[in-house]
């Protein structure tokens, strides 16, 4: 193998890391969130809730931005440094179209956090410190937000291991 090739080698295999190790931090940030941070909160009394989701849903929230457009981007890379990205325009293989449904797949799931989540989290800490001084009408509105948040992140990680199967038919095709 020429010098040149082995560059070309490593930097398949460096971008398909960065492209799978974003996705894992995705889907599994979606899963942390879902099974431990979300039940965690709700077990916290009202008074707690406020001052714990202060903190953790706008880092949450930016991570989890962050990593989509990590995973997006570097999938984005991969096609072209897979040397394969001509197939896209013909459409007659399984590795293309396994790439166009996984792609537009992150995307919808990319586009729905960022429209829904975003205004539930914010309305979510508006809701916090009424919700801690006893106010049971926002302490009711908190909760039914979080089941929200709770069914948009069961159909994220639905879409993510769809995503995932996507791109496992594309690596073995």
């Amino acid at each position: 193998m020429s010098l040149s090739g082995l560059v070309d080698a490593l930097l398949r295999i460096a971008v398909q890391w960065l492209h799978v190790v974003s996705g894992i931090l995705w889907i599994g940030g979606g899963f942390y969130t879902i099974v431990v941070q979300l039940p965690a909160v709700l077990a916290m009394p009202p008074a707690a809730r406020g001052p714990a989701m202060a903190q953790i849903v706008p880092r949450q929230f930016r991570y989890i931005l962050r990593v989509a457009e990590l995973t997006i981007f570097w999938g984005v890379v991969n096609v072209f440094v897979s040397g394969r990205a001509q197939q896209l325009l013909t459409l007659d293989s399984r590795w293309a179209w396994s790439i166009i449904l996984g792609a537009l797949g992150a995307i919808f799931i990319y586009a729905l956090v960022r429209a829904r989540l975003g205004p539930w989290a914010v309305r979510m800490l508006e809701l916090g410190p009424k919700a801690a001084g006893g106010d049971a009408s926002a302490a009711a509105e908190q909760a039914a937000l979080m089941g929200r948040i709770r069914r948009l992140g069961y159909l994220q990680l639905g879409v993510g291991i769809l995503i995932v199967l996507a791109m496992v038919v594309a690596r073995f095709s």
